[in-house]
């Protein structure tokens, strides 16, 4: 009986609030949360790291480079990082940077609300591919990926 209750609460725990029948989150450019982690796991924000995106057929492509000694491997390894996530966990309450919410939360550039990630190294960094799962979310996408690459530019303050 203890099992079978232990098996029932790992299962609830592990549940997601969203349905199958409910859409999967789109990518918004909602430049929220707390940011307790300071973008720990975001490639963009490895000091000295310059960002620029570009609109793919399937989604954006985010280019991360430095010029900097060491920061190169920062950046490719944070970049890894973000593409082994399969996608967002189940929502936790809020933006943490543990990757606990539906992935439309946070500044940094890699959407994972309905997207796959996959990273390339080049000259001094990694070029990330994100690409919508499905065709009618790749413009959100895209303009989500446009206005945190625009935010990441802004002096803070």
């Amino acid at each position: 009986m203890k099992a079978r209750f232990a098996v029932l609460v790992i299962a609830a725990a592990c549940s997601s609030d969203r349905t199958d029948d409910q859409p999967a989150p789109t990518p918004t450019s909602t430049l929220a949360g707390k940011m307790p982690q300071h973008m720990r796991n975001c490639p963009s924000a490895v000091i000295s790291a310059q960002t620029r995106s570009a609109p793919t057929k399937d989604g954006v492509d985010v280019f991360v480079t430095s010029n900097r000694m060491g920061a190169r491997e920062e950046i490719v390894a944070r970049a890894q990082r973000q593409a082994a996530l399969a996608g967002p966990f189940p929502f936790v309450g809020e933006h943490t940077g543990h990757h606990g919410g539906p992935g439309d939360l946070g500044f940094c550039p890699i959407l994972h609300a309905n997207t796959n990630v996959s990273v390339e190294p080049i000259t001094n960094g990694v070029r990330i591919h994100v690409a919508a799962r499905t065709p009618s979310q790749v413009l959100a996408l895209q303009r989500a990926t446009d206005a945190r690459v625009r935010a990441l530019a802004r002096p803070a303050g």
